[in-house]
């Protein structure tokens, strides 16, 4: 072995001597010709001859001929002329010094660090060449090319079959070296031999050789195609296939692509650098052992390596998979052939495994999950699964095909295929979930759910669902489907399809703590969930009350809160939370105020406290108070208060007018009018008209009067104010000039602000002088400048008529409750808005309550808006029977009064009377006051 060793060293030392000479020999004929520049011929780019013809050259430029570095090639042709020249050898090459030219490329960096390679696997069927990788030889990488081979036989983006990319001096890497092939593919076998470095070798000799015990042959061996130039310096040997068992290979010197001539680029192969290829196939099963040889390798125990190919010839079809109700057992039949799928592959094993061993086993094996199965003469290896009793769902079944190693073929036994199946046990499930409030109170209500659904695929028949009800707890309310019994709760349902589900609920009574069970049954289905639910005696009393239940609105109101412990035992932790409307602020500034009593409410104590809140506007104004204490206890409340919104400060005016009742015409009345302001404001610029019939005559006025309207039987005065409560007196002095038993003198006055107030008088002229009952001595206020009537008689001369001076006049009370309505549109159109002045007054010295005020809706007449003017609490009205129905006021002060403004709206012309009903407490009988409206088209 050290002889073959010898000898190949020194074949290889010759061939490197010899191509030394030949160069040397081509630099002594430049530089004895003293040319810079060689031409030599041309190199052929098609390959078919050695050389192109002429005159096609190429052209070598020699180190120094471009005047870089040191011409000594130059120098040297022409030293005999030089030598006569002065100072040549000063400016030559031999006093410079000789220097090598500037390399053309730096230096080549380290190699990245070497890869551990990935483990490969590889399975029949998978792919065309599946592979095994190979044993990495060991060593250290250093520089140079690097000795990966990237085992591309089945797929350049995914294929783990690779040699490994460092290797000992002189090892030599196969790949892939154990591998399980079909009949009739073609494998690719890859090599390379590593060089002293580590690294695969370019132009290296390898032999390719088949035991004779093999079956198989040869394909192809790899061959790169080098030039000329590359034969000349690269080894003399070629790849070639010798006869089917052996061949001769060479590494490869340039990157390759291994195609398979088809368009599919996943099974094509790539050859790097330093690696050969060689394909073998068979045509029978058997095993094909190839042993590849370096022969010039310098370490004899690792130049060669063996490949051993295990060809097979089969074909399997897996069982689909299958869907079948619960409890059905189910036949599995894997179908292997052989030949091309025309004889059964007889003897082979079919492992079936079950993955999930809770839902079914195989029959005959007494419960396990793993059975083998041998493929009979007609090709199928069939198993039975049994699924486990009162189960259901989806198991997926694993399956491998095993080629069992024989005495014949020498096979081992072999693992050819894996798979996988799915069988489906369908049928109906219940399942419930319960749900209940965590606390309840003792004896109040609460209520419980439940959810029934049916996961399953399959309709569950025959559903009913229990709830059992312990001693002390009965149900009031329950689904309509439901039956309720003294001791429970029972639904009958029926039939329950896949997939849907059912929401049961129930409202109970508890005395106690209770568990409860709900409990669901079908057709060989039973399902059940409970729920706890703590019963506890509510031990806390709660009372809030207002100081004051009607308030105006911005003022504070305080609250009274009683907080009492009812129970045999103290209660720790009290607080008081309280939070008020929208409209409520406590004096805090927040709407929530929450108190802590900071220690424990001992039995039948009690804890006050006050809070105070502002009502913000009017209306129903309300606090909710919430008292706890630990252990779950709970006490609620809700107060309020009626707020009204401040009265506004403007006047009400009320008039009367007094005199004689009756005079004879010619003699002289005084008519005395007494305007007084009943409201809270100042009635400003207040203009008083006295009107008069034509049978009297104007003798003299109060100062102040305006006789500008005098034709028009009308004396008008302004008074700059009243104060409130205080009254304004008139007076007007007429002559009887004809007669009349109703001559009237009506006084009417109205403010800036817009108060009125209307007061009749009604006198008696007879045509003879008679006896008149005389008024009381009054005196009228200092007169203005007498009247004058245009187209009457001359204006009155010299002072007034001196008048017993009146008794003083204050605010007399009718003594019954008034009803004002003024009616602001009249005549008005169809559906037109119809605008009311409705007005009640106390007009007596004594307070009245619960006034009751409503008026009837006439055919054809809607009522369109009712706003209270003076207390928007009263808004709020009931229509009954065609009646507006008002909420009751609840009391009225002497000379208090509530104001409405109503509006209606007619569909068709009519004359109807609105007619306004009011009775109260002091007046039971009621009275009416009547307005007639004319709606025309």
């Amino acid at each position: 072995m050290n002889v073959i060793t010898t000898t190949n060293r020194t074949s290889r030392h010759s061939q490197l001597t010899l191509r030394i000479v030949v160069v040397m020999i081509a630099l002594l004929a430049a530089i004895s010709s003293g040319c810079s520049r060689l031409r030599l011929p041309a190199i052929d780019p098609n390959g078919s001859c050695l050389f192109s013809a002429l005159p096609t050259t190429t052209t070598l430029a020699l180190p120094g001929s471009g005047g870089e570095g040191c011409g000594c090639l130059g120098c040297l042709s022409n030293l005999g002329s030089c030598l006569k020249t002065p100072n040549c050898l000063s400016n030559s090459c031999l006093s410079n010094g000789f220097r090598f030219p500037t390399p053309a490329f730096a230096d080549p960096i380290d190699p990245p660090p070497c890869a551990v390679p990935a483990p490969a696997t590889g399975a029949l069927g998978a792919s065309n060449e599946p592979c095994v990788p190979s044993a990495p030889c060991n060593g250290t990488c250093l520089t140079g090319p690097r000795a990966v081979l990237l085992g591309g036989e089945i797929d350049q983006n995914d294929c783990s079959c690779k040699l490994p990319d460092r290797g000992k001096r002189g090892c030599i890497l196969l790949s892939p070296q154990k591998i399980v092939a079909p009949v009739g593919g073609e494998v690719v076998l890859l090599s390379g031999v590593c060089g002293t470095d580590g690294y695969l070798q370019m132009n290296e000799k390898l032999e390719w050789m088949l035991t004779p015990d093999s079956v198989g042959t040869f394909i192809q061996v790899g061959d790169d195609q080098p030039g000329v130039i590359g034969k000349l310096v690269g080894s003399q040997t070629r790849p070639e296939k010798k006869d089917p068992s052996y061949a001769i290979g060479i590494t490869s010197t340039k990157r390759t692509l291994i195609t398979r001539g088809n368009t599919d680029v996943r099974d094509d192969v790539q050859l790097e650098k330093g690696q050969t290829w060689l394909t073998i196939s068979s045509p029978s099963e058997g095993i094909s052992r190839v042993t590849v040889l370096a022969p010039e390798s310098e370490c004899w125990d690792q130049r060669k390596a063996t490949a051993t190919i295990y060809w097979v010839d089969a074909k399997w079809q897996f069982p689909a998979p299958q869907i079948v109700p619960a409890g059905t057992p189910v036949e599995l039949t894997t179908r292997v052939t052989r030949s091309e799928g025309l004889l059964p592959a007889k003897g082979w094993k079919v492992r079936y495994e079950v993955l999930d061993p809770s839902l079914a086993s195989f029959a005959g094996t007494s419960g396990s999950s793993v059975v083998e199965a041998n493929v009979d003469d007609s090709g199928n290896a069939t198993v039975q699964l049994i699924p486990t009793p009162g189960t259901s769902g989806i198991t997926p079944v694993a399956m491998q095909i095993i080629r069992p190693g024989g005495a014949t073929d020498n096979l081992p036994s072999l693992t050819l295929g894996q798979g996988q199946t799915f069988v489906t046990w369908s049928s109906p499930k219940l399942a419930i979930r319960a749900g209940a409030p965590e606390i309840a109170s003792f004896g109040a209500p609460y209520n419980v759910f439940a959810n029934l659904s049916n996961p399953g695929d399959q309709p569950a028949t025959n559903v009913r669902v229990d709830l059992q009800l312990p001693p002390g707890t009965k149900a009031t309310v329950a689904d309509s489907f439901a039956r309720i019994v003294p001791n429970g709760v029972t639904w009958e349902i029926g039939t329950v399809p896949p997939q849907t589900q059912l929401d049961l609920s129930v409202e109970l009574i508890s005395e106690a703590p209770v568990s409860l069970t709900f409990t669901a049954r079908g057709d060989g289905l039973v399902a059940e969930d409970s729920v706890r639910v703590d019963v506890f005696r509510p031990s806390l009393k709660l009372e809030v009350n207002p100081v004051e239940d009607r308030v105006e609105s911005g003022l504070p109101v305080t609250f009274n809160i009683d907080v009492t412990n009812t129970s045999d035992r103290p209660l720790t932790n009290p607080k008081v939370v309280v939070t008020g409307d929208n409209a409520m602020i406590h004096e805090s500034g927040e709407a929530r105020v929450e108190s802590a009593r900071g220690s424990t409410l001992q039995p039948g104590e009690t804890w006050k406290k006050q809070v105070v809140y502002t009502p913000m506007s009017g209306g129903r104004r309300c606090i909710n108070v919430e008292a706890t204490t630990d252990g779950g206890q709970l006490a609620s409340r809700e107060s309020c208060i009626t707020a009204i919104n401040p009265i506004p400060k403007t006047p009400t005016l009320s008039a009367r007018i007094d005199s004689l009742d009756r005079v004879a015409v010619g003699q002289n009345v005084t008519a005395t009018a007494q305007i007084f302001n009943e409201g809270r404001g100042v009635a400003r610029n207040v203009r008083v008209e006295m009107v008069y019939d034509p049978q009297l005559q104007p003798v003299q006025a109060t100062e102040g009067y305006d006789n500008t309207r005098m034709g028009q039987n009308i004396i008008t005065w302004t008074v700059p104010e009243i104060q409130p409560g205080d009254s304004a007196a008139l007076a007007g002095e007429f002559r009887a000039i004809a007669s009349n038993p109703r001559a009237a003198v009506r006084i009417r006055a109205v403010s800036e602000e817009g108060a009125t107030a209307n007061a009749n008088l009604f006198i008696d002229i007879a045509d003879s002088p008679t006896q008149p009952r005389q008024p009381q001595p009054r005196s009228l206020p200092p007169a203005g400048p007498p009247p004058s009537i245009p187209g009457g008689p001359a204006p009155l001369q010299g002072a007034p008529q001196e008048l017993p001076a009146p008794a003083p006049l204050g605010p007399q009370r009718s003594g019954r409750m008034q009803t004002i309505v003024v009616n602001r549109d009249n005549p008005v159109r169809v559906n037109d808005p119809i605008r009311y002045s409705v007005r009640i007054i106390n007009d007596t010295n004594e307070r009245d309550s619960n006034i009751d005020i409503q008026f009837p809706l006439p055919d054809g007449v809607k009522l369109e808006r009712l706003v209270p003017l003076t207390n928007p609490e009263l808004g709020q009205y009931e229509i009954k029977n065609n009646f507006i129905l008002l909420p009751y006021v609840p009391s009225l002060e002497p000379g208090e009064s509530v104001e409405y403004e109503v509006v209606l709206s007619s569909n068709q012309p009519q004359t109807f009377n609105f007619d306004v009903s009011v009775r109260s407490d002091n007046q039971p009988g009621g009275y009416n006051e009547t307005v007639p409206t004319t709606v025309v088209p």
